[in-house]
């Protein structure tokens, strides 16, 4: 099967944008105009453009509607002066979990469509896969520390609680280091969309 050149970068660069979408926050009081659900609608276009080139996207396709649609009534809810974050700590939890698991495997789906179509040494798909790691590692840590300190600062153990001081520290710092992540990882998925320019076009 020939490749669709055309469909193939217009499928990454959805997904590239749809990261912009899900990680940069513009509010106007407490709604975000950017809203997250935008992102999984972009990338279930993003889905539909490779699914035919790597066959995997597509058992995704649940689970990008499922975060989209909790993504969006979060949203509402907000509109609304409200917000699902904490309302029943269980379905959180698998939010969390199904959240977790469909950027792992999309990213995962990444790297092998890069494998396939990067040029000689540039070596793509081996960054995003040790990307997609300590994406994977940020979130994941993130959703545990919500779920057992839903105080936020408040982390207190058997033993006692960290001083305030040290946990805004250690937060802000996973939160730079999370950012930054995100933003390499964006920026791979446009390195990505550049295999699929006409040779003509590659600046």
């Amino acid at each position: 099967m020939i490749p669709n050149y055309e469909k193939l970068y217009r499928g990454v660069s959805h997904a590239a944008w749809a990261y912009f979408f899900l990680y940069f926050n513009v509010n106007l009081n407490t709604l975000n105009i950017l809203p997250n659900f935008v992102c999984y609608l972009l990338l279930w276009s993003a889905i539909g453009c490779l699914e035919e080139e790597e066959r995997d996207l597509t058992l995704l396709r649940p689970l990008c509607v499922l975060l989209g649609v909790w993504a969006g009534a979060d949203w509402v809810f907000t509109l609304f002066g409200g917000t699902l974050d904490g309302w029943f700590p269980p379905v959180d939890l698998l939010i969390s979990v199904a959240d977790i698991y469909f950027h792992f495997q999309l990213f995962t789906d990444f790297a092998q469509l890069a494998a396939r179509y990067q040029p000689p040494g540039v070596a793509l798909d081996r960054r995003l896969l040790r990307l997609r790691t300590v994406h994977t590692l940020l979130l994941t840590v993130f959703a545990v520390l919500g779920y057992c300190f839903p105080n936020g600062a408040q982390f207190t153990f058997p033993g006692g609680s960290l001083p305030e001081g040290v946990v805004t520290v250690l937060l802000l710092g996973m939160a730079l280091a999370a950012m930054l992540v995100a933003l390499m990882l964006m920026f791979g998925l446009f390195a990505l969309r550049k295999c699929f320019l006409p040779t003509e076009e590659e600046t």
